[in-house]
């Protein structure tokens, strides 16, 4: 899921195995040219075949990326756009010229609804997070969900059955908080079919911000990584923000590097109002519980 650790995710099992990973190659406003469309779904919005032609090509290292500037980026930004590359572009050279001979990790929420299919192949980590935190975060940062809709139907061809699509629409409460709680929504029905994957690890976002050392012990044991605990410590350091004093990240800064993340799943309270606050909890009980508000 987006907005649930995955960029410290892929930072904590770098520190340890020697591996590249290449960022977001499958977010349309930056990532491959041959992806058209967020939040692939194999065997419903693509076809088994082309998601593969294109996944398996960026495991060769095989692939065009967008320029990725956008309308509200600085005029050196957009320079760096056009001579070096964005993020997901940056990363993907990396990996190619620089360290080929690494293994791959691809960072990379997008892929979020296709995780199944690709577990038939590969190890997943599923990063999940809380709903009332995600929904903080996505306030912050002003995120909409604009691709509702369109799952929606394409959840219908995989069969997963959802009675009322309209249920979360609340005229009174933040746009991005309503699309926090549909993205929510959606990955509750999908959660089931990652269920006894042997291949799927569900990694918790809030057991990394409350008990660091014991969250990242158990993913690399998972993972089958070697580790002592003197390098889960280092590693807990290197990503707690421990040493910071801001208690909360920045608004509209997607890695805030400066704040203590243990408060990672209590600033929400500074940026949702009472009544968004109520409203979450609200779709919470009834998305957990099956039932309607």
């Amino acid at each position: 899921m987006p907005r649930t650790a995955t960029t410290i995710v892929g930072r904590l099992i770098s520190y340890k195995m020697p591996y590249s990973t290449i960022y977001e190659p499958f977010n349309t406003s930056q990532g491959l040219k041959s992806v058209d469309i967020n939040y692939l779904i194999p065997n419903s919005n693509i076809s088994d075949y082309n998601f593969d032609k294109i996944f398996n090509g960026l495991l060769n290292l095989d692939g065009q990326f967008r320029l990725g500037v956008r309308p509200n980026d600085s005029s050196l930004k957009k320079i760096i756009k056009y001579i070096i590359g964005n993020e997901s572009s940056i990363s993907f050279k990396k990996a190619k010229y620089v360290s080929r001979k690494r293994g791959l990790i691809l960072k990379d929420p997008f892929l979020l609804f296709a995780s199944k299919h690709i577990a038939k192949n590969h190890k997943v980590v599923v990063c999940e997070r809380p709903l009332l935190p995600l929904a903080g975060s996505f306030k912050r940062m002003s995120w909409s969900f604009d691709e509702y809709s369109r799952l929606l139907k394409d959840f219908n061809i995989i069969d997963i059955d959802i009675q009322k699509p309209n249920q979360f629409n609340n005229s009174t409460i933040s746009p991005f908080v309503v699309g926090a709680v549909q993205f929510f929504y959606l990955y509750s029905l999908f959660k089931k079919n990652l269920l006894n994957d042997d291949n799927i690890y569900m990694f918790d976002q809030n057991e990394l911000s409350v008990n660091p050392n014991q969250s990242i012990m158990s993913l690399f044991d998972w993972l089958n990584i070697d580790y002592s605990k003197n390098d889960i410590d280092k590693i807990v350091i290197n990503i707690s923000g421990s040493s910071k004093k801001n208690k909360f990240p920045k608004e509209g800064v997607q890695h805030d590097q400066l704040y203590d993340k243990q408060h990672a799943n209590d600033y929400f309270n500074s940026i949702l109002t009472n009544n968004e606050i109520e409203y979450v909890k609200e779709c919470e009980i009834m998305i957990c519980s099956g039932g309607e508000i």
